[in-house]
C-alpha cells in the first residue's frame, strides 16, 4: 500500500549515541506522533535520511540497465536480465516496478516531520523553520525520483496523511512544477530559520552542509537540476534562466582545482546494524558494466583512454557471461566507482552542478559559455582530452553535453533519464534482437489493482 492511499506512520530510524552516520532500525510500531522532545525529532529525521538511502542502490542498478549503463548478471536469477531488456511491457509485480511505496512512505515521513515540529513548544521559530526546510526539501528530492522513474505516467503529488483515500495523477510537467516550488518553499523557511540549528544532526554525508544556511546551497542545487530537467521537457528558457540563478546560489565552484566530488552523499558502514553500499564490487558482483562504456571512450592526446574511464571501471578476468543463453552479451568490463562498502554515494556534487550549467546555458543557446564548462571538466575529470570547438548547432552541443554526463555521472542513476529527456532512447545498444529499449517503468501492480475500483478519475495509467 502506497503513502498516496495512506499509511501509518513508518517505522523510525534512530541515530546511535556514538555515531551520527550509524543508521540503526529500531522497532517501532505505531509510534506517538505528538511533541514530545527532541530525541523524536532525531529519530524521524534519521528515518527519513535512512528510507531515502535505502532505495539509492536499486534505483541506480535499475535504471542504469535501461540505459546501458551496466547489467546485472546474478547467476541464479535470470529476471535480471529478462525482466528489464526482454520482456515486453514491463512486468509491474516486481523487479521493475520499484522507487514508488519506499518514496511516498518517505514523503509521508516528512509531511509528518513538519506536523510534529509545529506543535513542539520547546523549539523556536527558527527551529521550525528549519525543520520544515528540511523536510520539504527531502519530500521534493523523493517525489523526483518517482516522476523520473514514470515520466509521462505523471504520479501523484497530493498525500491523504489521514486516512486511506486516494489521491490523484498528475502529468509529468504538473509533478515537476510542484517539485520546483516545494523547493523554493524549502528555501524560502531555510532563508527564515536565521541562525537557528537543526534541531537534529544529518549524517556526515551532509558534511558542510548542515546547518539551514549551507542547507540552502544543497536545496538551490537540487533546484537547479529540476530546472535543467523541465527545461528540456517543454518550459525552455523560463527554467533555463532560473536554473542558472539555482545553480549560483548552489554550492558550485569551477575554480582551477575545485573538488569536483564535493556534494551531498548517502553514506554506509559496515558497523552493525549499519547497511553496506549496495552498489560495491563486493557487495553486489553481479553488477557490472555495459561494455560500450569501454568503446565509446574518448581518447586522450596521449592515446589514452578518458581518464574517467580508467577510474571508474577495472578489467573482469574471465569475462562475465549472461545468466542464461540468449540473455545477453559478455563483458569483461566492471566498476570501480564504489570501491568498499562503506563507499557513499551521491546525491548531487560539484560537478555535476557544473555540467547543469553547461546544459542551461545550451538551452539559451550561449554554447560559448557551455563550451567553456564543458572543457573545464574534460580537463579536471578527463585528463588530456583534446578541448571542444564552441558548437555551431543545438543538436552539436547536446551531443557533446551528453558524453560529458555519461562519463563524469556514471553509475549515479542519469543516463537513462538524459538520453530520453532529448529523444534520443534509440542511441541506446540493442544486444540482442530479443532486446528493447523502456521509456518508463511501470506504475505498481498493487497500486493498480487497488485504483481499479476507484472512480475513473482516480485510475492510475499505464496499468
Amino acid at each position: 500500500m502506497t503513502f498516496v492511499r495512506g499509511i501509518a506512520l513508518s517505522a523510525l530510524v534512530a541515530l546511535a549515541a556514538c555515531s551520527a552516520d550509524r543508521l540503526n532500525v529500531p522497532s517501532y510500531n505505531d509510534p506517538a506522533v505528538g511533541p514530545s522532545d527532541r530525541p523524536l525529532l532525531q529519530n524521524l529525521a534519521s528515518g527519513i535520511l535512512a528510507e531515502q538511502r535505502g532505495g539509492m542502490a536499486g534505483l541506480i542498478s535499475n535504471v542504469g540497465i535501461f540505459g546501458r549503463e551496466s547489467y546485472n548478471y546474478t547467476g541464479s536469477e535470470p529476471r535480471n536480465v529478462t525482466l528489464f531488456l526482454s520482456t515486453f511491457p514491463l512486468d509491474n509485480s516486481g523487479f521493475t516496478n520499484g522507487q514508488w511505496d519506499p518514496r511516498f512512505r518517505n514523503i509521508r515521513n516528512a509531511l509528518n516531520l513538519i506536523t510534529i515540529a509545529e506543535e513542539a513548544s520547546f523549539l523556536t521559530d527558527g527551529e521550525k523553520n528549519a525543520v520544515r526546510g528540511f523536510a520539504n526539501t527531502m519530500r521534493a528530492l523523493d517525489l523526483y525520483y518517482v516522476v523520473a522513474t514514470r515520466d509521462t505516467i505523471g504520479a501523484p503529488t497530493a498525500i491523504d496523511l489521514v486516512g486511506n483515500t486516494a489521491q490523484p495523477f498528475v502529468s509529468r510537467d504538473s509533478v515537476y512544477r510542484f517539485i520546483s516550488a516545494t523547493l523554493d518553499l524549502a528555501n524560502t523557511q531555510l532563508s527564515a530559520a536565521g541562525s537557528a540549528a537543526f534541531p537534529f544532526s544529518l549524517t556526515t554525508g551532509f558534511a558542510g552542509f548542515s546547518t539551514p544556511a549551507t542547507f540552502r546551497q544543497f536545496n538551490r542545487a537540487l533546484a537547479a537540476r529540476m530546472l535543467v530537467y523541465r527545461g528540456t521537457l517543454g518550459c525552455g528558457a523560463t527554467c533555463f534562466n532560473a536554473a542558472l540563478t539555482a545553480v549560483s546560489e548552489s554550492f558550485i565552484n569551477s575554480a582551477a582545482g575545485a573538488d569536483l566530488r564535493r556534494g551531498v552523499y548517502h553514506v554506509y558502514s559496515t558497523s552493525s546494524g549499519d547497511a553496506l553500499n549496495g552498489l560495491n564490487n563486493a557487495v553486489s558482483p553481479d553488477v557490472i558494466s555495459h561494455p560500450s562504456i569501454r568503446t565509446d571512450a574518448q581518447l586522450q592526446t596521449t592515446g589514452q583512454p578518458d581518464a574517467r574511464l580508467a577510474a571508474k571501471t577495472r578489467t573482469l578476468v574471465p569475462a562475465r557471461t549472461a545468466p542464461g543463453a540468449n540473455l545477453g552479451i559478455p563483458t569483461d568490463v566492471g566498476f570501480n566507482i564504489y570501491p568498499d562498502q562503506a563507499s557513499p554515494i551521491p546525491i548531487i556534487r560539484n560537478e555535476e552542478l557544473i555540467l547543469l550549467r553547461a546544459e542551461a546555458n545550451i538551452g539559451l543557446s550561449n554554447f560559448a559559455a557551455a563550451t567553456t564548462d564543458l572543457n573545464y571538466i574534460r580537463e579536471s575529470a578527463g585528463g588530456a582530452l583534446a578541448p571542444l570547438a564552441v558548437p555551431t548547432s543545438a543538436n552539436e552541443a547536446v551531443t557533446a553535453l551528453l558524453y560529458e554526463r555519461r562519463y563524469s555521472l556514471l553509475l549515479e542513476g542519469h543516463r537513462w533519464f538524459d538520453v530520453r529527456r532529448y529523444g534520443r532512447i534509440n542511441s541506446l545498444p540493442l544486444d540482442l534482437p530479443t532486446h528493447f529499449r523502456v521509456t518508463v517503468m511501470p506504475v505498481p501492480q498493487a497500486e493498480c489493482v487497488f485504483r481499479a475500483t476507484q472512480p475513473q478519475a482516480l485510475r492510475a495509467p499505464g496499468c
